[in-house]
């Protein structure tokens, strides 16, 4: 469905509920001001027939005939008619207006009396109207009516309906420019995901944005969710992209060698020393590729934000405590003095595996670029929040031009081209430590030593 067809239907419905809503109303107010009309009528015409029943009581019918004579040239904005009937309803006396012929009130005298409280209707014989007369037994026998015609009523709600019809179509127009208005702006960050889908599908593009309202309901709920959605993508995408590129490249060196380690073999005749070694030397190779693809595949899905952690309760303690000593011997070798500054037990949430990786490495690096006669010192310091470890060297420590490169794939400072290694162990570190909501950090001076540090929330 098209935003076109959405929007017409929302427009529809919401004129639909309106001119509903509007004829409900009206329908509602119509019948009330009817029933209102009806018994302020039936309450009028009751009125003058007591008070005509008080003047035949006191004066008789010629005091009626007295009271209408003088009521016809005061009163001529209320007509009314008047009838005395004998107790066999024959016509003793009626008053009628001129203008009143229509209604043929010689009719009553084919009805008999139905008592009082009950309404005979004389409908007109030139419109809608009718002559509604109320009816009493007056005390000598004869029958008093009195009759007022609903011209008047009629008319009113005639003008009532006009008026409405008169405010209802413009009303409804409004309605409609109204829906259309209010479906078209509701629906504008829907057409503008529309839009940037199309052209994330058209061009592969995914860093197009929607822009939010900041209205602050569902719509920009959504559109703030398909954003960071569409950011992890391009995130994803970017790191994929990078993983490609460096992989590409990062193996090219390794199987220049596998293949010129292979080369020099097949150009040996029945030399079985030179083929085991040239065999030796390709396998060692293709383990330093598998292993250089693992830490690139590991960084890439770390930053990617896609690493599978398997976050534990673990003993940070245990853990130093446990690569110090495997890394003692290593140190013991070179000549290096490693201590562990020991520490109260302190337990994180955190993936025991990548840990370990962390603080391998960054301990690695640490006695790999201390000389002989140097010191490497691991510490760790927590709080109600936090918890810090930092191994501290006394090596050949980091020029400041290096330190913010440190941290890329396959870099290699000035002071590590005689030592062997890869360029990844601090990449793998800070993405390990970021994947954990941690940070990780390097203070250094040229020649005095190096301190990494790392921190981690004490739980995740």
């Amino acid at each position: 469905m098209s935003s076109k067809s959405l929007n017409l239907r929302f427009t529809a419905v919401f004129t639909g509920i309106f001119i509903l809503g509007a004829i409900l109303l009206s329908t509602a107010t119509y019948v009330i001001l009817e029933n209102s009309m009806r018994r302020d009528d039936y309450s009028e015409a009751r009125s003058r027939l007591l008070e005509f029943w008080a003047t035949y009581r006191t004066g008789g019918l010629n005091l009626v005939r007295s009271e209408l004579s003088f009521e016809r040239m005061v009163m001529e904005d209320r007509l009314y008619m008047v009838r005395i009937a004998g107790a066999g309803n024959n016509t003793l006396f009626v008053f009628l207006p001129a203008q009143w012929v229509s209604y043929n009130p010689g009719r009553l005298e084919t009805l008999s009396y139905i008592g009082e409280g009950s309404i005979i209707r004389l409908p007109s014989r030139e419109d809608r109207s009718a002559l509604e007369v109320s009816s009493l037994r007056l005390p000598d026998g004869n029958i008093l009516q009195v009759g007022m015609s609903s011209k008047r009523r009629i008319e009113a709600l005639a003008r009532f309906r006009r008026i409405y019809l008169l405010v209802f179509l413009p009303l409804s127009g409004l309605s409609l420019l109204g829906g259309f208005l209010f479906s078209t702006r509701s629906l504008k960050p829907i057409r503008q995901l529309i839009d940037v889908t199309r052209t994330i599908i058209d061009t592969g593009r995914t860093n197009t944005r929607i822009p939010v309202r900041g209205s602050g309901d569902e719509l920009d709920e959504l559109v703030t969710l398909f954003n960071k959605a569409l950011s992890r993508i391009d995130t994803l995408i970017t790191g994929m992209r990078q993983s490609l590129d460096n992989v590409a490249h990062d193996l090219r060196t390794p199987m220049t060698r596998l293949r010129g380690t292979a080369e020099i073999a097949m150009q040996g005749v029945d030399d079985l020393p030179s083929f085991r070694a040239a065999l030796s030397s390709c396998m060692e190779e293709s383990d330093k590729m598998l292993a250089m693809l693992s830490t690139l595949m590991d960084i890439s899905e770390a930053e990617t934000g896609v690493m599978r952690l398997d976050r534990k309760l673990i003993s940070l303690t245990g853990i130093l405590t446990d690569i110090a000593d495997l890394y003692s011997y290593t140190a013991e070798e070179k000549g290096v003095k490693l201590t562990l500054q020991k520490a109260e037990e302190i337990r994180v949430t955190a993936d025991l595996n990548r840990i370990r990786q962390v603080i391998a490495n960054l301990l690695d690096n640490a006695i790999k670029y201390t000389e002989p006669g140097g010191s490497v010192q691991v510490s760790v310091l927590a709080d109600e929040d936090r918890v810090r470890v930092e191994i501290q060297d006394t090596g050949s420590g980091i020029p400041a031009e290096d330190i913010p490169r440190i941290w890329e794939r396959l870099y290699r400072g000035a002071n590590s081209h005689s030592i062997p290694g890869q360029g990844l162990g601090l990449g793998l570190v800070r993405a390990i430590i970021q994947a954990h909501n941690g940070e990780v950090n390097v203070r250094s001076e040229s020649g005095k030593g190096s301190i990494f540090s790392f921190s981690l929330p004490v739980r995740s």
